[in-house]
């Protein structure tokens, strides 16, 4: 969620329009917008019922003249929902885990924005389906990929990244690109590497993400696994990439893994972009870009030999695997360049603000 938000802004921000992150400063969030340059605002969305927090954040809209706010998390709602005489509110939801209705709940949802971006049907359909999400103000903007993902492969940039982490040219790479947490089901592609072994396919596994506070411990039972299944040699835990674009070209396919709370995955529509064919699970929204056959293949959750099965038919089978990369990458240049996906993004800040302006109740004050 957060490198999409940190997109969204640095993308408006080029295009002519103010946009700016209001997030405590000190936050991960906070320190990685400074460094892209990105303007910031400091609010401290921790007790979002404070009367200091609520006077703050109406006195910066004012200042800022703000007509839109696109709120992506619980807390920045609630202050926004008291801000709602002076600004348009948009909730944004990026995981497909269902959240209980309740009349509060419903009230923050539906009377506290004037509409609703999820970042999956899934998403959009259960949240209707709860009663969440007025079907007429909720809409799906799903994940993106930039220009520099379309380039056209560097052969000698291709080269280097390999030798960068010691994968030979006879190897095939398979690379995850993720935060390393647990459902993301890594460890399940770990375990896929010894079938793929045995069966005399020279194959390496490249771990690309950055590890959190919370998933320290995760990061150690996957090297942990690793080890236990002979199969250390044959993984490369790569760290956090600030340039995933370049670190794929170090890759013949892209696995997704996920078992649970994944949308679409931002590097789905990466992988595709850069001509990588991709294998995931069917979990979440991931079956809403990868299509069994014609855009990639799914796998169940959690089930490694599916996933070793279908790696080895994409490394064995050129055909397929061309076929595949082929319908993806016309999907992605379609349908998945974020210029295309921020300019529904835009048409509906407009739309709420037309509804902001037009409500029976507490309608925006004209500026």
């Amino acid at each position: 969620m957060e490198f999409r938000v940190l997109e969204q802004i640095a993308w408006l921000n080029a295009h002519g329009h103010q946009a700016w992150l209001a997030t405590p400063k000190g936050g991960e969030s906070f320190k990685r917008a400074s460094a892209q340059g990105l303007p910031l605002i400091d609010v401290d969305f921790d007790r979002p019922w404070r009367l200091d927090t609520i006077r703050r954040m109406r006195s910066l809209i004012r200042e800022l003249k703000i007509e839109v706010a696109d709120a992506h998390v619980t807390r920045d709602a609630k202050v926004l929902m008291l801000c709602r005489d002076l600004v348009a509110v948009i909730r944004s939801r990026h995981i497909t885990q269902r959240l209980k209705p309740g009349i509060l709940r419903s009230l923050q949802w539906r009377w506290g924005a004037d509409g609703v971006i999820a970042v999956a049907e899934c998403i959009a359909k259960s949240m209707i389906a709860d009663g969440l999400a007025a079907p007429e103000r909720t809409w799906v903007v799903g994940e993106w990929a930039d220009e520099s993902f379309f380039a056209d492969v560097d052969e000698d940039a291709r080269s280097q990244q390999r030798k960068n982490w010691d994968c030979q040219e006879n190897e095939i790479v398979v690379a995850t690109v993720s935060m390393l947490r647990p459902d993301k089901g890594l460890e399940h592609t770990v375990a896929s590497l010894a079938p793929l072994l045995d069966a005399n396919l020279p194959v390496k596994l490249l771990v690309v993400g950055g590890v959190t506070e919370e998933g320290m411990g995760y990061s150690d039972l996957l090297k942990q696994k690793a080890d236990r299944l002979g199969v250390a040699r044959y993984v490369v835990f790569a760290g956090y990439s600030e340039n995933v674009a370049r670190t794929l070209m170090a890759a013949d396919m892209v696995a997704v893994p996920s078992i649970a709370n994944e949308a679409q995955s931002r590097v789905v529509p990466q992988a595709f972009a850069a001509g990588k064919p991709v294998v995931a699970t069917r979990v979440g929204g991931l079956p809403e870009l990868v299509q069994e056959g014609k855009t990639g293949l799914l796998v169940p959750p959690g089930d490694p030999l599916s996933l070793a099965r279908a790696i080895e038919k994409l490394a064995t089978d050129p055909d397929l695997a061309k076929r595949l990369t082929e319908n993806a990458k016309a999907l992605a240049m379609a349908d998945l360049r974020m210029d295309r996906q921020m300019e529904a993004t835009l048409s509906i800040y407009s739309k709420a603000l037309e509804r902001g302006r037009g409500r029976p109740y507490l309608p925006l004050r004209r500026p």
